[in-house]
């Protein structure tokens, strides 16, 4: 797809025809009695026609709506650092929010729903720090900032090891804080957080938290932090339901899954809605119910239409020609039932090589949540969709598709459906089932601080000297530094895959990250 003035429907005539005649299909199948009590059983977003066009203007990785059909987005300074920025879609009226106020990389904003504060991630207090704030990697912290750009504030302190020092290579406790996103209301904030502790240590663990934003005579902080994810593979968060009552997350780990009953297998990411609010749930008794499926594929990034009936996630499972190293590896693992302890560990690594190899590419795809009916949205031969985001009407969705030549940003808009938002709490089909961590035995990790923990904010100091904001530099100059207690897990994965191998009876290529090292994060 090329070509910023050209619209394409996704959905041709044939594809429009299967999708009715499934629905009159599960209709036959479940009654009529099903129907009365939920409504229509299908939700009229896997349907509608689904329309995108290239912008025409190249944001960076994950830009985000603000008011005003403008845009958030972090994009490289004049020196080559990333920073945050507002402008307009088109890229017009750029500011740079962070460049004179926090040193980076900064990354991911996210604008609070009552258009005050902005959500961010920085690398800028961890000297070691490697990936890309916000999406991964070691050395991020949370941080907010007034919608302008002024009155910045490190809001993860206390929740993080030996309350948030600076680490070394070689000593101290690495970690991240990353993929963090606003409930509906603007109250609470719901992210990932990993430590990368030694292997005599328990080695990596990765939990998913949520805390309250408060904002006292005009301080922000972030209390009663708790633990809603515990560790026992790798997680990460993706944005709250449009009904406030939980948010969606990916996860994989080892054969069994603390998250569903039939196991996903060994390394197998899957998408999931935890529900954290209304009956039945709370934050210390959440319910999850799993969206994606049991097909050897990958699946990542997830958001809700509003009526909440579908989700639309990022998966490569299209891409088959040939496969990609990562869904080898899950099929394999699937097929000879294959387990191994450390997942915590050995999953951060097969996670961070699953979609950094020359074969990975995704689209988009949209899972009816009571049928798990899917249906491909997009269709492009090569690249990688990561982040996507709605605006605040519900009528555009704005993403990247990277590894393209070039890099290019897209608009996705669903044509004919209505844009109210669920208010039935739970909403059909997201009831969810309790948490087992039972199932995953010895591969459940402790949990250094489950909560709730007060935060002490901590005002940033201005770098001095910093580079102006524009023009923006064509290359990075920052440096990813891998703290040396990664590199040990690193025999522990190599075990594993080479076991796989052995007992399924492949011989894998090497992993993606092992000749893609820059890309680590």
């Amino acid at each position: 797809m090329t070509g910023s003035s050209k619209r394409y429907r996704v959905l041709n005539r044939f594809q429009h025809f299967v999708i009715v005649l499934m629905m009159i299909v599960c209709f036959i199948a479940v009654g009529e009695p099903a129907i009365a009590q939920g409504g229509t059983l299908i939700g009229p977003y896997l349907g509608a026609p689904f329309l995108v066009h290239q912008n025409g203007y190249t944001f960076g990785q994950a830009p985000s709506w603000i008011a005003g059909n403008r845009v958030l987005s972090n994009q490289m300074n004049s020196a080559g650092v990333l920073q945050i920025y507002s402008s307009n879609l088109d890229g017009g009226h750029q500011m740079c929010l962070t460049c004179a106020s926090v040193k980076g990389p900064n990354g991911l904003p996210q604008i609070r729903p009552k258009s005050d504060w902005v959500l961010f991630e920085s690398y800028g207090q961890q000297p070691i720090h490697t990936g890309s704030p916000g999406l991964g990697g070691y050395g991020g912290d949370l941080y907010v900032m007034r919608a302008a750009g002024s009155h910045p504030y490190r809001i993860t302190t206390a929740s993080d090891p030996d309350n948030g020092s600076p680490y070394t290579m070689t000593s101290g406790v690495p970690y991240d804080n990353f993929h963090a996103y606003w409930s509906p209301n603007g109250k609470q904030i719901a992210w990932t957080h990993t430590e990368a502790d030694p292997l005599s240590a328990g080695g990596q663990t990765w939990s998913m938290l949520v805390g309250d934003f408060t904002v006292k005579n005009g301080i922000p902080s972030l209390t009663q932090v708790r633990v809603v994810g515990k560790p026992y593979g790798v997680y990460e968060t993706q944005p709250w339901s449009p009904d406030g009552s939980g948010f969606l997350f990916s996860a994989a780990g080892g054969y069994n899954s603390p998250y569903q009953v039939a196991p996903p297998g060994w390394g197998h990411m899957q998408v999931y809605f935890m529900r954290v609010h209304g009956k039945g749930a709370s934050l210390a008794h959440p319910l999850v119910t799993q969206i994606s499926d049991a097909v050897p594929a990958y699946q990542e990034q997830a958001i809700f239409t509003p009526d909440m009936k579908t989700v639309i996630m990022m998966t490569n499972r299209s891409h088959t020609s040939p496969d990609s190293w990562a869904n080898l590896i899950v099929a394999a693992a699937q097929r000879v039932k294959f387990d191994a302890p450390d997942t915590g560990s050995s999953q951060t690594l097969q996670f961070l090589s699953d979609f950094v190899g020359p074969d990975f590419n995704s689209d988009l795809y949209a899972v009816d949540v009571r049928t798990k009916a899917i249906r491909q949205l997009t269709d492009f031969p090569h690249g990688v969709i990561p982040e996507f985001y709605w605006n605040n009407d519900y009528s555009k969705l704005i993403f990247g598709l990277l590894g393209g030549r070039p890099a290019t940003t897209q608009i996705g808009q669903f044509a004919g459906v209505s844009r109210a938002v669920s208010t039935t709490i739970p909403a059909p089909g997201l009831y969810g089932d309790p948490v087992d961590m039972a199932r995953v035995g010895d591969q459940a990790q402790s949990v250094r601080d489950p909560g709730p923990t007060d935060n002490p904010p901590a005002m940033v100091t201005a770098p001095t000297n910093p580079a102006p904001g524009l023009p923006h530099a064509d290359k990075k100059t920052d440096k990813p530094s891998i703290p040396g207690v990664v590199a040990t897990y690193l025999s522990v994965w190599l075990r594993d895959l080479a076991t796989l191998g052995t007992l399924s009876g492949s011989a894998f290529t090497a992993p993606p990250l092992l000749a893609s090292v820059a890309q680590f994060g």
